[in-house]
C-alpha cells in the first residue's frame, strides 16, 4: 500500500437524495483494498457497509466506474455503499429502521481504507477484535436532510389545530404546497418533508396520530378520526402567505395512502395525490366530516389478522397483513368503504408500488387503482411499479428497511437491495416532477 493513499469523496457536505463521487487514489497498481463505511442514526442504532476492490495500473479506484467483488454489495454502483448500509450485527434491539429524525443535524458518515481483502463483514470486525486490522486512510463526511436558510414553523394542536412542521425555501415564494403523511410510524417524521423543501416546495410534515392528542379515537371498539383535523392543515397551507393559494399536493405511504384519498374525495384544494404502497379503501376507520360519517368495510380487521408471523432468527415477524380485493367488490362497499376518489377529475393521481412488498399486495391495489381511474375516465393519473421493491419507498440512496419494528413488533416490508433502491431512485424524481406539474403546472427546473 502507498503511505499517499487517499480517499476522495465529491462533497463532504451534501443533500441527501444527492449522489457523490467516492473514489481512492494513490494505491498500488491493481492492487486489492477494502472499503468499508459506517453511520450512527439518531436513535443510537449504528449501520455498515463494505466493498472489496481491485486499483487499475494508476492505482485508483473510482466507485463510479470500478466494481466491488463482494462485500455488502456487487457490481458498479456509484452509491453502492450507502445503499447497502446494514445494521451491526452487536444491536441489541433487532431489526432498528434506518432513517433521519432530527433534520437540523446531519448524517455523519465515514469510510476506512484496509490494505486488505477480506470477504465477510464478521471477518472483517474479527480482524479488528484481533487487533490485526490496519487502517490506512479514512475520511468523514455528511448528508443533510435540509437546506441552510431553510425555515422552520413548528405547528401544535393546541395553537393551531394540527401537529406538523412547515419547512419553508427562504424568499416570498409563493410556494408549491404539499403535506407529507407517513404511515403507522406514530408521531412525526419530517425528512421526506425537508428534503422536498430543498427541491422549492413549501412542505408540512403532518402527524397524524401517536402524538398524545387524540384524533385518533376509540369508542364502542370503533377506531374513528375527524377529517376536520386534515382539512385544518389543508385550510393553514392554502392561506399561507408564502404558499400558493389555489391547492395542495399531498404525498402518502402505507397506511396515509387511504387518508390522502379521503381528503382528495372530500376536501377542497387538493390538486394532486402521490401514493406509495397503500391501500385504497377505507378497511377500518370511521372517519367524521361535519354531520357526515364515513363508515368502514371491517372494523374488526386488525383483532383478526393472525396471518403471516413466522420465526426470523427466533423472532416473531409479521407480513403479508392485508389481502387482495376486486373491483367488483370494492364497488360493493358504497357506503361502507369505497373511497371514490376517482370522480374528482380536477386532482392527479400517482401510484407507487413496489412488487415485492410483504406488508400488502401493492401490486395488486396498483393495478384495481389503474382500473378505477380508467373507467371513470379520468384524465391525469400515472402508476409505477416496481420489481423487487418492498414496502418503505422513500427518498433515495439509503438502504432498504426489509424489516423493521413498528409498535415494538417485528414487521416484513419486503424489498430486495439491488431493486429496491433502485425504485427509490427512479421514483423520487417523477414525484418531484409530478408535484410541480399538477401545482405550478411546470417541471421541476427551481
Amino acid at each position: 500500500m502507498n503511505l499517499k493513499a487517499k480517499i476522495c469523496v465529491s462533497s463532504t457536505s451534501s443533500m441527501a437524495d444527492e449522489k457523490l463521487q467516492i473514489s481512492v487514489q494513490g494505491l498500488t497498481a491493481h492492487g486489492s483494498v477494502t472499503l468499508k463505511m459506517e453511520v450512527t442514526t439518531d436513535e443510537g442504532y449504528l449501520f455498515k457497509s463494505f466493498g472489496r476492490f481491485k486499483a487499475d495500473s494508476s492505482g485508483c479506484v473510482n466507485l463510479s466506474r470500478d466494481q466491488s467483488y463482494g462485500g455488502s454489495y456487487s457490481g458498479i454502483d456509484q452509491m453502492g455503499l450507502l445503499c447497502s448500509l446494514e445494521p451491526s450485527e452487536d444491536i441489541v434491539q433487532r431489526f432498528p429502521r434506518y432513517h433521519k429524525i432530527d433534520v437540523t443535524k446531519p448524517m455523519k458518515f465515514s469510510l476506512s481504507l484496509y490494505n486488505i481483502d477480506v470477504t465477510s463483514m464478521e471477518d472483517l470486525n474479527q480482524l479488528q477484535s484481533d487487533g490485526k486490522l490496519e487502517e490506512f486512510e479514512s475520511c468523514e463526511f455528511e448528508r443533510w436532510f435540509m437546506k441552510p436558510g431553510f425555515k422552520i414553523e413548528p405547528k401544535t394542536y393546541e395553537k393551531d389545530g394540527f401537529f406538523g412542521t412547515l419547512f419553508l425555501p427562504p424568499g416570498e415564494g409563493p410556494y408549491p404546497g404539499v403535506i407529507v403523511m407517513f404511515g403507522g410510524y406514530p408521531g412525526l417524521l419530517e425528512f421526506k418533508a425537508s428534503l422536498l423543501a430543498s427541491h422549492g416546495f413549501a412542505s408540512l410534515a403532518l402527524a397524524f396520530h401517536g402524538a398524545n392528542r387524540g384524533d385518533f379515537i376509540f369508542a364502542d371498539d370503533v377506531m374513528s378520526a375527524d377529517l376536520g383535523y386534515f382539512k385544518t392543515a389543508v385550510d393553514f397551507m392554502i392561506g399561507h402567505p408564502n404558499i400558493i393559494s389555489s391547492g395542495v399536493g399531498l404525498m402518502s405511504i402505507s397506511f396515509s395512502v387511504h387518508i390522502a384519498l379521503m381528503m382528495a374525495t372530500y376536501l377542497d384544494h387538493i390538486h394532486c395525490v402521490i401514493c406509495v404502497n397503500g391501500y385504497i379503501w377505507n378497511l377500518h376507520m370511521r372517519y367524521l366530516l361535519g354531520d357526515k360519517r364515513m363508515e368502514a368495510e371491517d372494523y374488526g380487521f386488525f383483532k383478526k389478522v393472525q396471518r403471516g408471523m413466522e420465526v426470523e432468527d427466533g423472532t416473531n415477524v409479521r407480513h403479508d397483513v392485508y389481502t387482495k380485493i376486486s373491483v367488483s367488490h370494492l364497488h360493493s362497499l358504497e357506503g361502507k368503504g369505497l373511497i371514490p376518489f376517482y370522480n374528482k377529475k380536477n386532482t392527479g393521481y400517482m401510484m407507487i408500488a413496489g412488487l415485492a412488498d410483504q406488508c400488502l399486495p401493492a401490486g395488486h391495489y396498483a393495478d384495481v387503482f389503474k382500473i378505477l381511474l380508467e373507467d371513470a375516465k379520468h384524465p391525469n393519473f400515472e402508476v409505477h411499479k416496481y420489481v423487487g421493491a418492498g414496502h418503505l419507498i422513500e427518498p433515495p440512496y439509503g438502504p432498504v428497511n426489509k424489516i423493521t419494528r413498528l409498535h415494538g413488533k417485528a414487521m416484513m416490508w419486503g424489498g430486495e437491495k439491488v431493486a429496491h433502491t433502485v425504485a427509490q431512485e427512479d421514483s423520487w424524481p417523477k414525484q418531484i416532477a409530478f408535484l410541480f406539474r399538477n401545482i405550478v403546472g411546470r417541471g421541476s427546473n427551481l
